[in-house]
């Protein structure tokens, strides 16, 4: 585990976590050893109900954020504590360091953007069509059904900003900004882009973040480790 553990901070430091994240080791010891690697973006009881035991299952999101005071069994996430646990499965996460490292410069490139610069979370990027062909790209590459839309500006080219996730608290530091692509908008945070002239394209936060095992993976790979992606699900239903 150690070794894996050192493999992971090579690819992605896990010192450019933020100060309120949970990422690296979860539950486990570097001293143990595992018989396979599992990627996905949750930890999940079905996920851990099909993977073998004395096996690794690495995550973007953590399954432990704040202190846990009790292990209370029949609450989250101690419910699925107990069952990797009676598995030995260990837990291992990768959040907002890989979000600086890797996740938005993926996005953008699945969006078929050659040209971009990062800033910290953001990709940003010029679109020299209409706003409503940058949907329809996001629609197409992302494989996403529909997105929520609010109205801005409509000028070309557009200032575009991508943060996978939850962005609309950016909305604010990126006020040089015409467009921002991301999940989990609030109804005030769209008021305020509307009132700040900035279009949102709220794709959803699984919707932008369920290609972590599919850009991992072939990381992974590299460093002779094969890893088996189990998607986790959109825990969301649209009727």
């Amino acid at each position: 585990m150690q070794r894996l553990l050192e493999i992971l901070d090579s690819i992605s430091p896990f010192e450019l976590q933020e100060k309120w994240d949970n990422s690296g080791l979860i539950l486990g010891a570097l001293n143990k050893g595992f018989s396979q690697i599992y990627l996905s973006l949750e930890v999940t009881l079905d996920i851990l109900e099909k993977m073998e035991s004395h096996s690794v299952l690495i995550t973007h999101h953590p399954l432990i954020f704040s202190q846990l005071k009790q292990l209370d069994f029949a609450t989250y996430p101690a419910k699925l504590l107990e069952l990797a646990i009676k598995k030995n499965i260990q837990l291992i996460a990768m959040h907002t360091n890989f979000d600086k490292t890797h996740f938005g410069k993926s996005i953008v490139q699945k969006l078929g953007i050659q040209t971009y610069t990062q800033e910290d979370f953001a990709m940003r990027f010029l679109w020299e069509d209409s706003i409503e062909s940058l949907i329809e790209r996001v629609k197409e590459k992302l494989k996403i059904a529909f997105v929520k839309y609010t109205q801005g500006n409509l000028k070309t080219p557009q200032r575009v900003a991508l943060v996978t996730g939850s962005g609309g608290s950016f909305i604010r530091e990126l006020r040089t900004i015409d467009c921002l692509i991301t999940g989990d908008v609030k109804y005030h945070e769209a008021m305020e882009a509307q009132a700040l002239g900035i279009n949102i394209i709220d794709c959803g936060h699984y919707e932008l973040e369920c290609y972590f095992g599919e850009i991992l993976s072939p990381i992974l790979t590299n460093y002779g480790y094969k890893a088996i992606i189990l998607p986790s699900q959109n825990p969301f239903n649209f009727v």
